[in-house]
């Protein structure tokens, strides 16, 4: 029949535009470079508290370190590198030094963790911390933190 259209026997695939990023992903993790050394755990016991300090770490969890540390979440941060049981227990212990002490032992797990070669936590000066009585000196201006005019 002229003006009919065309019955075809051969059939067009139909081909989405869409495709899924699950299924071809060959994009480099960059968090992988974060990835530290396969590495044993390191014992450690503290009065009376015996734990395991981690030094693997995948990159995602050496930013989540990074992250407790900045939000000085160190019971979330004892828990990364010490386990659900170590980490807390831990973090019992640790409170019972003063505060110097306590940084040390601090500083010491997280340089053994492998996530942090200096200093994980300093000390701060005692009228920060409110310890020991002593008050931010006269010549500050405790709104604006600038210094007064007088010496």
């Amino acid at each position: 029949m002229p003006g009919a259209p065309r019955k075809s026997a051969v059939k067009v695939p139909v081909v989405e535009s869409e495709v899924v990023a699950d299924e071809v992903d060959d994009a480099f993790d960059l968090l992988s470079v974060l990835d530290t050394e396969d590495l044993p755990p390191v014992p450690i016991k503290i009065r009376g508290v015996k734990a395991e300090i981690r030094r693997s770490y995948s990159g995602e969890e050496s930013v989540k370190f990074t992250e407790y540390l900045r939000k000085q979440q160190v019971d979330e941060l004892l828990t990364l590198i010490a386990g659900d049981e170590g980490g807390p227990a831990l973090s019992k212990a640790l409170v019972a030094f003063n505060t110097e002490q306590g940084v040390k032992l601090f500083n010491w797990l997280a340089k053994t963790s492998t996530l942090t070669s200096g200093e994980a936590m300093a000390l701060l000066p005692a009228y920060a911390r409110g310890m020991d009585g002593a008050q931010p000196t006269q010549d500050v201006n405790g709104t604006t933190g600038e210094v007064s005019g007088k010496s």
